[in-house]
């Protein structure tokens, strides 16, 4: 028995277009397929990787997260590694998704890293190692 990998994070949109627009155009993931489950479709993006964002968008009115980044118990982020983290870093923002935590040295953990927020307020780290880990 084991856990073969990380599968999936699921977003719950609030704009669908918007979101789809920047994990295809500006993250560069791959579509895949749409599932629709009746009051709500599931559309998938693959993650170079092998794991994938679902989009959750219902087909009902749903209240907006109110929640803080901080807050205990809270989901904080999702982190993908890179290279050329200013490249990425110029590219996110130039496409309007500025960085509320600018790329930075974190000396402690042997990366470069920053923050932003997508479409939907979920925030995203971007890493790059200093050193190859693999």
């Amino acid at each position: 028995m084991e856990i073969k990998r990380l599968d999936h994070i699921t977003i719950i949109v609030k704009n669908l277009e918007r979101t789809m627009s920047f994990y295809a155009d500006v993250m560069g993931f791959t579509r895949e397929q749409t599932v629709d489950c009746g009051d709500h479709i599931l559309r998938y993006f693959r993650v170079p990787g092998g794991q994938r964002i679902e989009l959750n968008q219902y087909l009902y009115e749903v209240a907006d997260h109110k929640g803080k980044l901080n807050d205990k118990g809270a989901y904080r982020h999702c982190a993908f590694e890179v290279t050329d983290i200013s490249g990425w870093e110029k590219r996110i923002t130039q496409a309007g998704y500025p960085f509320h935590i600018p790329v930075h040295d974190d000396e402690k953990n042997g990366v470069y890293s920053g923050l932003f927020l997508d479409p939907n307020g979920v925030e995203i780290e971007l890493i790059e190692y200093k050193t190859d880990i693999a």
